[in-house]
């Protein structure tokens, strides 16, 4: 086999879409901007023309010399993660690499194509590219990369992180170098956020998940939304989005005109509003776990199509929810079991923090082309928080605004705007997510009123209704028509699958019992063995803790730890110069935390399990 179909091939394991389109360059000889060169030594240098000047990738006199000098710049620490700009020929990597030990992970963005499709031809690289630890991803690959970022930055390492940037790719690739140091610094934002959510909600986030993975089976999802708008196509058909800011009393007169002609979205703070003036919407959105019930509490007995999240208020679910369409997964092991009895790919739709957001996700997700913002100030508009319809269910609206970490925006027409931090931020997040959609979306902010969102265009509610909604068809009739996604024989085969999480829990207490002994073992042992066998029980010790991270009970009792979890993670990985009875004190204490949550996740697990979904019979425990 030829070496470069080697080197696809490892890619592969990584990042197949990538080593497609790698493989596709290579075969048809699509590589027109980067050239090799061959020095007298034999060595082989990459070049980038640009503006009629030739970059050479590395030093044409000692390219090895010059990546090892490279590497030398960077004090390689256990557990850190390296976010480096550039691949070039791979050099410079691998440098590094021999510096690293099995803590560190290499996150390596190639910012072009063609360079990294040249490296893969010239080079073998077959090693570096399987080595575990490198993560390599390419810019024009935005979905890719996030997943790249995702997989390797979470909480603990917020403080272990560090950007390499490799020779001449700063100049070479000065935008994109920025944004690639923007999304990892927004990851890391993101996982404060998540974190201090986690914080907030505490045990209600489990507690949530369960109820909604048994309540789920019986209900529907927006994938059959989806498959339901492609039959007939959605051109001339817009979706409008309505939040619940302080403009929205002034047009929502407005938005009946488009009933019919729009898919019309509502967030759960504005539904008492839109119901006021007697609009029907097609989807009811919430997501918070503890969203106040009066807002969904409209004194009328209506009849909506709700979308909710594995996090949403299992009571207000039970009192006001008939037909709910799911649009989140919720944990690995379940998940997969879902996927097996279902017909289409289970959506994976992007949290964004907010329940506006997470309309405007479904949105995208459904296909829509045209997306129309009403009530979406993301301000203090007339020094007001919300919408009228809610008014006082948040408390008195001065006390309520004066109680948040107020910022300054700007409107439409730049005057100055009082917001606070939370929302200055699910500002940015709609700036960038219209800049990454570009010509393949129109976002039009029809709010009229509120901070001004770089990158919508500005319409009154009227003309964007009179401009976009040009075309009958009533999906609410249509979704109301849909059946639950499983069939009588799914959900009983789903619920049961719901009573092996008892398995799963207790060969999970088994690992975490070897995984206690046998770190008590080392740490009382460890001043009187020899380093090889303290060496080899390490690695043991290592190799349980890595079957007890990946067990799929994992994922639901460290929801439980909390703060121990935490607590435990950070001092391993933060503190200086502990010796092995304090490494293995530190972590004998985080798994006992796993151990302290087993109450509490039985307890919910108990209550999940006593009402099966309508028509079916609970199999024995």
């Amino acid at each position: 086999m030829e070496k470069w179909k080697e080197n696809v091939k490892a890619l592969a394991f990584k990042n197949k879409l990538l080593a497609d389109e790698i493989e596709q360059l290579i075969v048809q000889d699509a590589v027109r901007d980067v050239k090799t060169t061959e020095l007298e030594n034999g060595r082989k240098v990459m070049t980038v023309e640009r503006d009629d000047y030739v970059w050479h990738l590395n030093s044409r006199l000692d390219p090895e010399g010059a990546a090892g000098l490279y590497a030398d710049r960077y004090e390689i620490r256990p557990f850190y993660r390296y976010f480096i700009f550039g691949f070039s020929d791979g050099l410079a990597i691998r440098k590094l690499l021999r510096k690293c030990d099995a803590s560190n992970v290499l996150v390596v963005c190639e910012p072009n194509k063609e360079i990294l499709a040249e490296a893969l031809r010239q080079y073998d690289l077959k090693e570096l590219l399987m080595d575990e630890r490198v993560w390599p991803c390419v810019f024009e690959g935005w979905e890719a990369l996030c997943h790249v970022i995702f997989k390797t930055i979470e909480y603990s390492y917020i403080k272990l992180l560090e950007f390499c940037i490799l020779p001449g790719y700063d100049v070479l690739y000065p935008k994109e170098c920025e944004q690639f140091m923007d999304e990892v610094i927004d990851q890391v934002r993101n996982e404060v956020v998540n974190k201090e959510t986690s914080r907030h909600f505490g045990r209600s986030i489990p507690h949530n998940k369960l109820f909604h993975m048994r309540h789920m089976i019986g209900q529907r999802n927006v994938g059959q939304i989806r498959n339901e708008l492609q039959k007939t196509g959605i051109e001339g058909i817009p979706a409008i989005i309505i939040s619940a800011g302080p403009s929205l009393d002034k047009n929502i007169k407005e938005v009946k005109k488009a009933e019919g002609k729009a898919f019309i979205f509502v967030v759960d703070a504005a539904l008492r509003t839109v119901v006021r003036e007697g609009i029907r919407p097609d989807l009811v959105c919430t997501i918070d776990a503890n969203a106040p019930e009066r807002f969904l509490d409209t004194g009328k007995k209506e009849h909506f199509h709700w979308s909710c999240g594995c996090l949403s208020n299992p009571h207000a679910v039970q009192t006001y929810m008939d037909k709910i369409f799911y649009r989140d997964p919720i944990e690995a092991w379940w998940n997969e079991s879902v996927q097996k009895e279902m017909d289409f790919a289970f959506p994976k739709i992007e949290s964004a923090g907010c329940v506006s957001a997470e309309a405007f996700q479904i949105a995208l997700y459904l296909g829509f082309q045209t997306i129309i913002l009403i009530g979406q100030d993301l301000a203090f508009t007339g020094g007001q928080s919300h919408t009228e319809g809610i008014k006082g269910i948040l408390g008195d609206n001065d006390a309520y605004i004066n109680d948040r970490y107020l910022v300054e925006v700007q409107d439409a027409e730049g005057n100055p705007l009082t917001t606070d931090f939370q929302m200055s931020q699910y500002k940015l997040w709609f700036e960038k997510k219209i800049a990454l959609l570009g010509t393949r979306v129109r976002v039009i902010d029809a709010t009229e009123g509120g901070a001004k969102i770089e990158g919508a265009e500005i319409l009154t509610l009227k003309e964007a209704i009179a401009q976009e909604c040009r075309r009958e068809q009533d999906m609410y009739e249509r979704m109301d028509k849909m059946p639950p996604l499983f069939d009588e024989a799914q959900q009983e085969r789903l619920f049961k699958k719901l009573y092996e999480l008892e398995a799963l829990k207790e060969e999970f207490k088994l690992h975490l019992e070897k995984g206690i002994r046998m770190e008590r073992e080392l740490k009382e042992k460890a001043k009187t063995i020899k380093p090889r066998e303290i060496a080899k029980r390490l690695k043991e010790v290592t190799q349980q803790n890595e079957i007890i991270a990946k067990h799929p009970f994992s994922e639901w009792i460290i929801m439980y730890a909390g703060d121990a979890e935490l607590e435990m993670k950070n001092s391993i990985l933060t503190e200086e110069d502990m010796g092995i009875e304090d490494i293995m004190e530190r972590s004998i204490r985080l798994l006992q935390s796993y151990q302290e949550g087993m109450p509490l996740f039985e307890e919910d697990y108990r209550e999940m399990l006593m009402e099966a979904p309508k028509g079916l019979s609970a199999p024995g425990v």
